[in-house]
């Protein structure tokens, strides 16, 4: 283990160059099926966690699980070989994942999914061990997955119990992944200030909470003020610029945005692709991190890498799986 930037970096840039190339998902694109897909991701980094997941289970099943394994085990790699303060913010990235999880068990129970459609969204990186999160994913409700995320004490297990007993009332999902947000960047805020993080990371950490504002202000536009639903800690997005773009039907209120980093929001005509402009945004701001090779901003841009990485190899395993035409998979499947 090591506190040095240098040494913990390098074996991160040693991560990033195993990522899967655009090569890979060109030729997965082209695959037939979903065998030849399997028998390409065989043949890449995540064999061995592919060949353990076939052990137990199959089809789509094993791909989900092949994923979070990888995913989780590079999480682990990542806190084995660093400590003392990088640490400390390793773990404090790793809590997005911790939010994420919730979300999708949340989501999942809300929706009344089935057990392996909500495992198969799962990104084990966190606090929360996979034990658990299959645990609580296997949950008969929303409160009892609450329950067991309790056992973890972890600021977002505590959120979820508090949200999941005012959910059994209101069966508000929007209310209760608020709710979540907001200890989630209370938490990941006051960690990073407590391990005095540089400041371009915290002011990045800033910028994830302006993308959530900004995003929730975009879906709900029109439905009028509700001050309960802005997350205080973002530095671009004030309150006011918040509620104005809340009570606007025109888009006027965008051009508030023109002198900020979520400029490009101004001229999209949708929400899709102001969604995409803002996701593009985060991406920049984690590449800019990077450049300097003896602080954190390297992880930062390469857990995003890694998280786009499994995001794409479940789109394109349910492509082949379910026999989605290339051109419409194509069309879904992010790129950079």
């Amino acid at each position: 283990m090591s506190s040095d930037y240098g040494y913990i970096n390098a074996r991160v840039r040693g991560m990033k160059s195993k990522l899967l190339g655009s090569s890979f998902f060109q030729t997965a694109l082209d695959g037939t099926d979903f065998r030849a897909f399997v028998s390409s991701l065989t043949q890449s980094p995540y064999m061995r966690e592919l060949e353990e997941a076939q052990a137990r289970l199959s089809g789509l099943a094993a791909i989900d699980s092949a994923v979070a394994r990888n995913f989780y085990g590079t999480a682990r790699s990542l806190l084995s070989f660093s400590s003392g303060k990088p640490n400390e913010l390793i773990g404090t990235l790793l809590m997005r994942y911790d939010l994420a999880n919730v979300k999708t068990i949340a989501r999942g129970k809300h929706a009344g999914k089935e057990l392996d459609e909500i495992r198969g969204s799962l990104f084990p990186a966190g606090e929360f061990k996979p034990v658990l999160l299959e645990e609580a994913a296997a949950a008969a409700d929303m409160a009892a997955a609450a329950q067991v995320l309790a056992f973890a004490h972890s600021p977002i297990g505590s959120a979820f119990l508090k949200a999941a007993r005012r959910y059994q009332s209101d069966h508000d999902l929007y209310a209760l992944e608020l709710a979540l947000d907001k200890a989630y960047y209370k938490a990941v805020l006051g960690r990073a200030a407590d391990a005095g993080a540089p400041a371009d990371f915290q002011r990045h950490l800033q910028r994830e909470v302006d993308a959530t504002n900004l995003l929730t202000a975009l879906k709900l536009r029109g439905r009028g003020v509700d001050h309960d639903l802005f997350v205080p800690g973002g530095k671009e997005i004030a309150r006011a610029q918040f509620d104005a773009i809340m009570l606007d039907t025109e888009g006027a209120a965008l051009q508030g945005l023109a002198g900020s980093s979520f400029a490009g929001v101004v001229g999209t005509t949708d929400l899709s692709a102001a969604e995409g402009v803002i996701r593009g945004v985060l991406d920049s701001s984690a590449k800019r991190l990077a450049a300097d090779p003896l602080d954190i901003g390297v992880v930062v841009d390469f857990l995003r890498r890694k998280e786009a990485e499994a995001a794409k190899i479940r789109l394109l395993a349910r492509g082949k799986f379910y026999g989605v035409p290339r051109a419409t998979l194509e069309k879904e499947l992010p790129h950079g």
